[in-house]
Formats: C-alpha cells, sequence, structure tokens
C-alpha cells in the first residue's frame, strides 16, 4: 500500500506562494482599473464635448472633433498600458507556478487549472506585444469612439452639416 505524504511546504514554497498572491492582487487591480478606465474616457468625452459645445455657442467647430479623437486616444493608450502590465505581471506569475510546480522530489500539482497566461503571449517579441496590448478585444471601445469621430469629422468637411 502506497502512502501520500502531504504537501509540505518549505521557505521557499511559502515565499512563492505569497509573491503569487500579490502578484495576482495586483493584476485584479489592474485589472479592475481598466474597467474604470473605459467608464471614465466616456465620461469625460460626453463632458468635454458639452462644454466645448457651449463654449463655441451651440455652433460646430473642429475643436469638437479634435477632442472627440484626443480624448479616446489618450484613454487608449492608458488602457493598453494597464493591459500590456497585466500579461507581464501574469508571465511573473506563470514563472512562479512553473518554479513551485518543479520543485522538490516529489513533484507538487499547483492548484491552478492550466497555464496562468499562454507562453507565446509573453514570449513575443516587445513589439508584438505593445501591438497586443493596444488592438485586442477589450479595445473595441476606444475604436468605435474613433472611428464615429472620424466618421462625423468627414461629414463636417464635405459639408454634409454644419
Amino acid at each position: 500500500m502506497m502512502t501520500i505524504k502531504p504537501y509540505v511546504k518549505t521557505l521557499q514554497d511559502e515565499l512563492d506562494w505569497k509573491l503569487l498572491d500579490q502578484l495576482h492582487g495586483a493584476v485584479a487591480q489592474i485589472s479592475n482599473f481598466c474597467f474604470e478606465i473605459k467608464k471614465f474616457c466616456v465620461t469625460t468625452l460626453f463632458v468635454a464635448m458639452t462644454l466645448i459645445i457651449k463654449f463655441t455657442s451651440d455652433k460646430l467647430d473642429l475643436s469638437i472633433f479634435v477632442t472627440g479623437l484626443v480624448i479616446p486616444l489618450c484613454f487608449w493608450f492608458l488602457d493598453a498600458t494597464g493591459y500590456f502590465y497585466q500579461v507581464k505581471i501574469r508571465g511573473a506569475m506563470e514563472a512562479i507556478r512553473i518554479r513551485l510546480s518543479s520543485r522538490g522530489e516529489e513533484k507538487i500539482v499547483v492548484a491552478l487549472s492550466g497555464h496562468v497566461i499562454e507562453l507565446s503571449r509573453i514570449s513575443a517579441p516587445r513589439h508584438k506585444r505593445i501591438l497586443s496590448a493596444a488592438f485586442n478585444h477589450s479595445m473595441w471601445l476606444y475604436l468605435l469612439l474613433v472611428a464615429i469621430d472620424l466618421l462625423l469629422l468627414a461629414l463636417y468637411l464635405s459639408g454634409a452639416f454644419k
């Protein structure tokens, strides 16, 4: 009959579990921050548009379209930066998970299903990781806002409305 030994954490294991927990908390905070950025972008955009319209005496002006472009682009950059660092932190978490699972005489099974993050996302060249951070499914809001602004600008410049 085979006796199963209970998992006894070494000091290094304990430190890695603590670090893994802290990194998980950081990823959760950044994720929440990115969601709040999207809400703040829309709020800022509408407030800025309202103020500009009032300052231009309720007449369309090129500054409305420039503002409609600059605000989403700035928030897009901020959100993409947060996304980039989430991926970077998850890569550090994956390294810790691998370290924990391979340590000791008997390899332990770390209570995480699969990988923390797909390895190709953290090993890709820097320019691909930056592009991935800027252009992913969570950035559609900014693309939509920019596209609407550019469409309205084109209509304004063509004289379709004044």
